[in-house]
């Protein structure tokens, strides 16, 4: 008896795995992500999104290599190469990598694609690459299992399109050269770019479009129920907007160029044209504002420990400087692995 109920359970284990290995293959071997799974944060991506950080891991396009993707803790120790390919709009998930082609490269090597342009995705050790598209795509923001892109071709130009993390169901959903960075519990929040430039709420799952606010804004960035935007009617201020309370508030005065937001810190790059430009900072409510260092810079990405950006025109060397705390500028020396 004891014989027969151990062959019952060494079949019915076989059959299980049989069934799982079937699964993996139907599948792609892709895993699911949950639905309010977000790759990076919408600043970082509106900034090319060279750094993103994960379940305790920055992931990082290292310019001294190219553009090569490395990892590294935040506190910026343990720097590990994980692949030649120069990448940039990264995004992570739970078992994955995703990003697009600078049209860099740093040479050969594991994960290494040689097309000039595309979108792709590896394992976060490099391995097991897979390709969505080989045209030019810009910001690419991961919104549970789907990946929204910027998708050029010609002749019908840039639009937003959709494709699943298994390469299912690609399609157009915004016809528009729009920013799906903004990216938060199964909506995009972008401000539209041909009839209007006004507020759009798209909903992922439904893919309905509803305008929330009509005022003309470049970059919108969600974060906990506000919407901090450039502002286009008063000479490029940065704005707050409430999306419960519909309150607007102008955190500062100065023309901004680019901005990121980070917890209760936004980081911003005062108007370029002006002799005293300079990366500058600020609380979420328009307090504490402070010089962070003089110069144009641009590209500012944010971890949980650091800001991290360069000089207009060139992308070494880079600077970084604390999240939070006391200013502090150093040169970013990561090295080439």
């Amino acid at each position: 008896m004891k014989n027969i109920r151990a062959a019952i359970i060494t079949i019915s284990v076989i059959v299980l795995i049989l069934c799982l290995l079937l699964l993996a293959r139907l599948t792609g071997g892709v895993h699911k992500n949950d639905s309010f799974t977000t790759g990076n944060t919408p600043g970082n991506l509106n900034n090319k999104g060279l750094y993103c950080e994960q379940d305790g891991t920055v992931y990082f396009a290292n310019p001294y290599d190219g553009g090569a993707i490395y990892s590294m803790n935040p506190d910026e120790s343990k720097v590990k190469k994980i692949s030649s390919v120069a990448g940039q709009s990264l995004n992570v998930d739970k078992e994955r990598i995703y990003y697009t082609l600078s049209g860099k490269s740093s040479g050969s090597g594991l994960g290494y694609v040689r097309k000039a342009t595309g979108m792709y995705s590896m394992k976060k050790n490099g391995g097991k690459s897979i390709a969505y598209t080989q045209d030019p795509v810009g910001i690419v923001a991961l919104s549970g299992n789907n990946l929204y892109y910027q998708h050029y071709t010609d002749p019908s130009g840039t639009d937003i399109d959709c494709i699943s993390i298994d390469k299912k169901n690609n399609h157009q959903v915004i016809k528009n050269m729009v920013s799906p960075a903004s990216v938060d519990t199964g909506y995009i929040y972008y401000a539209g770019a041909s009839e209007d430039m006004f507020l759009h709420s798209f909903e992922t799952l439904s893919e309905n479009d509803t305008v929330l606010y009509e005022r003309p804004m470049y970059n919108p960035v969600f974060q906990n129920g506000y919407v901090y935007y450039i502002d286009l009617k008063t000479n490029y201020q940065l704005h707050r907007y409430s999306i419960t309370t519909g309150e607007d508030i102008t955190l500062t005065t100065d023309r901004v160029d680019a901005f990121n937001v980070y917890g209760d810190m936004i980081y911003y790059q005062l108007d370029s044209s002006s002799s005293d430009a300079a990366l500058k900072r600020m609380t979420t409510d328009g307090m504490n504002n402070e010089t962070i260092y003089p110069g144009i810079y641009c590209d500012i990405n944010i971890t949980s420990q650091y800001v991290y950006f360069h000089a207009f025109g060139s992308d070494t060397p880079v600077f970084h400087t604390p999240t939070f705390g006391s200013v502090f500028v150093t040169e970013f020396t990561p090295g080439v692995k």
